[in-house]
């Protein structure tokens, strides 16, 4: 999946294909494909990937629980950011999902070095590490909301992804000019031809 969302919150919200105009697939088929966008993302690195990979692999029925726990918090965030979008407010309950998973999170993080010096880190041993992860992701934009641009949510067809506007006039639409801005473009222009021939047969 293009990673168009502009903070690893947001990727992980939008590995639901497509949320406007029909809803699906869903791109989280197993745990080891959130440890691939944690990879690429650079949340993770190769070797810790790989660990979370073998663990999330070694039992089948207890990686599906914790795929499902992933799935809940990514949809509950898509609910608070999407609120975000159209100017409203989360709803407590969202909030407190997200707030219990951040505290679980967090109580598990360990003082490491790293290339930037000292930072909280979380261990990266067990399969529900991955989802901590992208809980902190989650709850740290939405901490950052008052030093960054607001979440938005992509109008392409078939898309509702969301992002963060980043461009320099910040008055981006889309959540990618080489997908859903072409697509939209190149719908107009043909609604605009036909509704031409349609007047130069009258």
């Amino acid at each position: 999946m293009p990673l168009s969302g502009g903070h690893a919150a947001l990727d992980f919200v939008n590995t639901v294909d497509s949320r406007r105009g029909r809803w699906g697939p869903d791109l989280l088929g197993s745990l080891g494909d959130l440890v691939v966008l944690a990879e690429r993302l650079g949340l993770v690195d190769p070797l810790e990937g790989e660990h979370l990979k073998r663990v999330a692999a070694a039992d089948t029925q207890d990686a599906g629980i914790v795929l499902l726990e992933a799935v809940n918090l990514r949809e509950v965030a898509y609910g608070v950011f999407l609120a975000e979008d159209r100017g409203g407010v989360a709803l407590t309950s969202q909030l407190r999902v997200l707030e219990q998973a951040a505290r679980k999170a967090r109580a598990r993080e360990v003082l490491k070095m790293t290339p930037e010096g000292l930072r909280w880190k979380l261990p990266l041993e067990e399969r529900r590490d991955i989802v901590d992860l992208f809980a902190l992701a989650v709850v740290e934009l939405l901490i950052d909301a008052s030093v960054r641009r607001p979440v938005r949510e992509c109008k392409g067809d078939n898309c509702g992804w969301l992002f963060l506007d980043r461009s320099k006039g910040g008055r981006r639409i889309w959540c990618s000019e080489a997908s859903c801005g072409t697509r939209e473009r190149s719908k107009r222009l043909r609604s605009r031809r036909n509704q031409d021939q349609g007047k130069s047969t009258l």
